[in-house]
């Protein structure tokens, strides 16, 4: 046995504390932390590491890539996606000297040698690699700290073997430093820089000038590396000198040959490659620090370069770790099921918040911008225990709003980047948000909050209006555009983006969208007649009325209600129809707006029993469609089964969990809840679910496609928060039944 193995007793010990084992890992019951013990996943199980600033995207091989403020408009580090070698990282190597050919990595990528003893433990906000090679035991743990624009790897090495160790170091990272876009790597990397100032290397890309006009575009911030506790760093900053003409991150050349320290850092391929070498004794444990991350100049990278010591680094992992495990632990979710409490109580607020609201981002989608219906969405999920962030996050999408009630698809903040709503649902969110913040708070004051509006024309800030007044005009729009029939104009799609093509004509009619804006009329009635707003009150009554009148004349299809009719007439969504017969959102929403009359809402809910419920999750619509139809969307560009186009899309399928809670139908309600939990479905069959046992997927396939039940995007998907929201109102069945 090796020197400093874990006894048998620490095995039995781990073991106990460890629950919903697969075949990869398993989660450890006090803190939530997934430990993996054979990296070889079916795909990359990552881990988002963010504080609003920074970020990083790491797999359990050590791929992925960190970001400054944006993860599509500055990366920092170079990578590139792709799920079955997930061969680009930030890596760091150890080398015996007396063994040189035994050179290994602290992460299995990027020298893919199989250790002796090999764990990940991905947590709320770290992520640890322990690895075991030849006598040496590597820990690596890689955070963001709660504040700094950084990330730190502490790092410990341990000679658990009976002679001294002279040991070679070495980190190596490929810089971006700019845009997703900016693939064309020969031409970019001319406009980079790095400069050495002893153990930190700082980095940067010259600024570009405007076109036409005789002006720099925006000086970049200085991108660093730094060492602190491993002696003195030699900086190697050229590609091929580190890993030789026909080389691979996996043998670099710096390792097997005398390298001299790069003097051309601008004139070749930009990496930082630093090479340090230590001393073990036997028994000895030595700890250093690495750093990576920005500043806007220079003199502030430099500055932060050097904040982190071993010391500091503990204190700030530890801080940083409570600070998530309170956070997410503030849900408060106690459904009386293993299972759920333990993910709505670590890792899905964690997703919601680190992943979506801050990082926006994962390895399937790097978004970088807020989408006007989901960080909205997002933030309701912290009305139970942080509703300032909610109002936060509501203002930042008033301001989001044109003076007409129209709104940005989505935007990236502080940029002029950003793409307009042509989708009927999006003017609603806004009110829909608001009306659950002021249900949940009671704070009616916050309706006068100033925010700005959008001018159509300049594309900038304009007339100030509270944020009731921005609520009103994307209801008003929502109001003005309805069908001869009654119903709302379907347009670009309405919730379900990939109904592109249904009503682009101005046409097309949404069921579901109907549903949706009874259900804001009607809560909203009762909020504006206690204010005294009762002309207002009176409008939307009627206007309900008149919804619901539409919908239950105009979209009961006999059986369940259709999903909408096409510009040219035909429905989809019905019975009539040979794909696409049956869809979710529509059945799911006559329950949860109360539109539907009681025997109605009965059988819509029996339909989806029949048609759309399945032991993963309940369908977005069936049967799938098999050919591209210009007259429904995107939708129907999709393999069948896949994503939209039949398959399990968890955001929706959540909203099923509270339509059936909502009739009173615990059991089914928890059966498609429990169906969906990552963790669950992990333990049922890891190789066929494939994603990650700790997040949720944005979807699983569905019945056809012939890998059914396998999971999809995970990390970005809305449907972590509504997960915890679907969790309080089984809580609150439960509560009720007893």
């Amino acid at each position: 046995m090796i020197e400093g193995a874990p006894t048998t007793a620490a095995k039995d010990a781990a073991a106990k504390s460890q629950v919903f084992a697969n075949a990869y890992g398993a989660f450890d019951a006090e803190s939530g932390a997934f430990i993996i013990d054979d990296v070889l996943t079916p795909r990359p199980w990552i881990n988002v590491l963010s504080n609003d600033r920074y970020g990083i995207v790491l797999s359990q091989a050590g791929g992925g890539f960190s970001w400054s403020d944006n993860c599509q408009l500055y990366r920092l580090t170079r990578w590139e996606q792709d799920l079955v070698q997930d061969a680009y990282g930030r890596f760091l190597y150890v080398q015996d000297v007396e063994k040189p050919e035994e050179l290994w990595s602290t992460t299995y990528q990027p020298t893919r040698r199989k250790a002796d003893y090999d764990q990940v433990r991905h947590e709320l906000g770290a992520t640890t690699f322990t690895r075991r090679f030849g006598g040496l035991e590597t820990r690596q743990t890689v955070f963001v700290p709660r504040e700094d624009c950084a990330e730190v790897w502490l790092v410990e090495i341990e000679n658990q073997s009976d002679r001294p160790r002279s040991l070679r170091l070495g980190c190596y990272l490929e810089w971006h430093l700019g845009g997703i876009g900016e693939w064309h790597r020969e031409f970019h990397r001319l406009f980079m820089e790095s400069r050495k100032h002893g153990n930190t290397l700082v980095a940067w890309k010259h600024p570009g000038l405007t076109e036409h006009v005789r002006k720099e575009l925006e000086v970049p911030e200085r991108a660093f590396v730094s060492w602190n506790g491993a002696g003195e760093i030699t900086w190697i900053t050229d590609k091929q000198e580190w890993l030789g003409r026909s080389g691979s991150p996996s043998m670099p050349k710096a390792f097997f040959e005398a390298v001299s320290e790069s003097q051309t850092p601008r004139w070749d391929d930009p990496i930082a490659g630093g090479l340090a070498e230590i001393e073990l004794a036997p028994g000895e444990t030595k700890c250093f620090v690495i750093t990576l991350g920005t500043a806007p100049d220079e003199a502030g990278a430099l500055a932060l370069s050097g904040k982190y010591d071993a010391a500091a680094a503990r204190t700030e992992l530890a801080e940083t770790l409570a600070f998530w495990q309170t956070k997410c632990k503030g849900a408060g979710i106690h459904v009386g099921d293993d299972a759920v409490d333990l993910l709505c109580n670590t890792w899905l607020p964690y997703q919601a918040i680190a992943g979506r609201l801050y990082a926006k981002c994962a390895y399937y989608q790097q978004g970088g911008a807020y989408g006007y219906r989901d960080q909205l969405q997002d933030s309701l999920m912290l009305l139970d225990w942080d509703p300032a962030r909610t109002l936060l996050q509501l203002g930042r999408h008033a301001e989001a709003m044109y003076e007409d009630g129209g709104v940005r698809h989505w935007w990236h903040p502080n940029t002029d980047i950003f793409a307009r709503s042509y989708h009927s649902d999006t003017c609603l969110w806004l009110a829909y948000g608001v009306l659950a913040y002021i249900e949940a708070t009671g704070n009616t004051a916050a309706l006068q909050n100033e925010y700005s509006f959008l001018s159509r024309q300049t594309e900038k800030a304009g007339e100030i209006g509270s944020l009731w007044a921005h609520c009103l005009r994307g209801i008003d729009r929502a109001l003005s555009r309805i069908s001869p029939r009654g119903l709302p104009l379907l347009g670009a799609g309405d919730w379900n983006d990939g109904l592109s093509h249904a009503g682009i004509d101005g046409v097309g009619e949404s069921v579901w969208l109907a549903m949706f804006l009874f259900d804001i009329l009607t809560r909203w009635e009762p909020v504006l007649a206690r204010l005294g707003q009762d002309e207002e009150a009176a409008r939307f009554r009627a206007a309900a009325a008149g919804l619901k009148s539409a919908v239950n004349e105009h979209a009961w299809d006999g059986e369940w209600y259709i999903g909408g009719t096409r510009d040219d007439g035909r429905p989809f969504g019905s019975k009539s129809c040979e794909e696409g017969k049956i869809f979710l959102n529509p059945q799911t929403w006559s329950v949860i707006s109360g539109i539907a009359p009681p025997e109605r809402a009965e059988r819509a809910m029996q339909s989806v029993r029949e048609h759309l419920v399945r032991p993963f999750g309940a369908l977005l619509l069936h049967p799938a469609y098999s050919n591209v139809d210009p007259y429904i969307g995107y939708i129907t560009r999709y393999a069948p089964g896949l994503r939209e186009n039949g398959g399990v899309y968890s955001h929706a399928s959540t909203w099923a969990v509270l339509a059936f809670a909502k009739m009173g139908d615990r059991e089914t309600a928890m059966s498609i809840y429990r169906g969906m939990l990552p963790v669950l479905r992990a333990v049922d069959n890891v190789e066929l679910y494939a994603a990650e046992p700790y997040v949720m997927p944005g979807n699983v396939d569905g019945p056809d496609s012939p890998y059914e039940g396998r999971a999809g995007w995970t990390w970005y998907t809305g449907s972590a928060a509504w997960m915890v929201r679907a969790a309080r109102r089984l809580m609150e069945t439960e509560s009720a039944v007893g």
